[in-house]
Parts: C-alpha cells; structure tokens; sequence
C-alpha cells in the first residue's frame, strides 16, 4: 500500500509539473504575442497624438519585455522567444526617443544579437536582423533629429570672410560626428551581404528602405562637410584647419567600403 501511495504522489507530482509547465508555455506565447501587438499598437496610434505618453508607455513595455527576455534566455529551446522579447525591449527603447534609456537599448540589442550568434543558421530571420540594425538606426536618427549635423553645418559660413574660432570649433565636432556615422552606415550596409537574413521580400523591403534612407543622409551630409571644407580653403588660402581638419580628409570620410546591395537599386 505504501509503494502504491508513494507510486501515485510521484506519478501526481510529474502530472502536477507537467502541467504547470505547459501552462506556464502557453502563457508566455500568449504574452509574447501579446506584447508584440501591444508595440505596434503604440507606435501606429499613440505616438503621433501624444508623445509624453507614448513615452512612457513604450519604456514599461520595453522594461517587461528586457525581463522576459533575460528570464529566458538560459531556457533550453526557449531562446527564440528570447530573442523576441529583445528585439521588441530594443524597438520601444529606440523609439521611446527617451536618452535615458540608451544604456538599456544597447543591453537588450547586444544580449539578443549574441543569442543570434549562438544559435547560427537557427536563429529567427526576422527579430535577428532587426537586433543587427537597430543600434546604427538609432545612432543616425539621433544625430538627424532637429536637424543635428544639418543644423551645425548650416551655422558655418566661410564665405562671410570671417572664419570665428567657434566655426572652426564647430567643423571639429562635424568631423568627429561623421567619423561615428559613417561607421554606423557601413554596418548597416554590412548587414545587406546577409543572404540568409534578408532571404524574405518583407525583409528586403524594411532593410531597403531604412539602408538608403540612412545612406542619402550621410551622402547629403559628408557633401556639405566637404563644400564648407572646401570654401575655408579658398577663403583663406594662406590658413589652414590642419591637422585636425583637412579636404583630403573630409573627401575620404565620403568613401564607403560597402555599397548598398543590387537588390535595393
């Protein structure tokens, strides 16, 4: 009798596990889903009528899903689902706008793309090659809001005669931003020789957008950088920006090493 009874309280407690087990599954597939949804809602409808809130709303979203992620993550065959909630914390990071959560986006991005590393040809696409591109992304949108270098640039002006020490102070800080950018673009354009993440049209279409988006910035951007460049040269011939900033230098910064792919022209 006493072998029966203990036969059962195991055969119960393995039923009892079970079950919570897939329970507990089922709950964080419907709660992945669910926050997905919930992300999308707040970028398509919130946002755009108030800001503050969306704010808000996107950092508690983020905070939940960065949690969910890191409980995840050492979960043997939970790790896709890991990588979902990390690739959602790093969109509503990024798109809460919100500079105090930079640390925490570079987190989330950093510990989905190694679990992306890890997992090699069986990692998920999609949320895969979202956490490849939404630091440089992030990066370029950062420096283009309120017009960022567009602006600086557009606060020097040579052909006044009259070259200011906050001028050339100013082309200092131009120069050493479009060093950071280009390296943020030329990730991205890396990012295009990856057949295997960009095998989907859907995909090849949110990168083709985004890439060239980012690309005509900083073309548009390093020209001005070298016309105003070039219009110090001519101003004041008998001066020079050297060694901190010369034309040679700023045409350079022009160069790419990777072209946007064939598939995106």
């Amino acid at each position: 009798m006493k072998k029966f009874t203990y036969l059962f309280i195991n055969s119960f407690l393995v039923f009892l596990l079970v079950s919570c087990a897939s329970v507990e599954d089922v709950r964080r597939s419907t709660d992945l889903i669910r926050t997905d949804n919930e992300l999308t809602r707040i970028l398509e409808e919130d946002r755009p009528v108030n800001k503050f809130d969306a704010e808000v709303d996107l950092i508690t979203l983020a905070d939940h899903a960065k949690s969910e992620a890191d409980e995840l993550k050492g979960a043997q065959g939970k790790i896709p689902d890991a990588i979902a909630y990390y690739r959602i914390a790093s969109t509503a990071y990024w798109r809460s706008g919100n500079i105090n959560v930079v640390n925490a986006l570079f987190e989330v991005s950093n510990s989905g793309t190694d679990l992306c590393n890890n997992l090699g040809d069986k990692a998920p696409d999609r949320d895969c090659l979202f956490l490849r591109l939404v630091i440089p992304f992030a990066g370029l949108e950062a420096d283009a809001k309120d017009k960022g270098l567009s602006g600086l640039l557009d606060s020097v002006n040579f052909n006044d005669d009259n070259d200011t020490k906050q001028e050339i102070g100013t082309m200092r800080i131009i120069k050493d931003s479009l060093i950071k950018a280009k390296s943020l673009v030329e990730k991205i354009l890396v990012v295009g020789k990856d057949d295997r993440l960009l095998s989907h049209s859907g995909m090849q279409k949110y990168y083709c957008f985004n890439a060239q988006k980012a690309l005509d910035y900083y073309n548009s951007t390093t020209t001005v950088f070298v016309v105003k460049i070039k219009e110090f040269n001519d101003k004041f011939p008998n001066k020079s920006l050297a060694p901190e900033i010369t034309l040679k230098e700023a045409r350079a910064l022009r160069i790419l090493e990777k072209e946007i792919p064939s598939f995106c022209k």
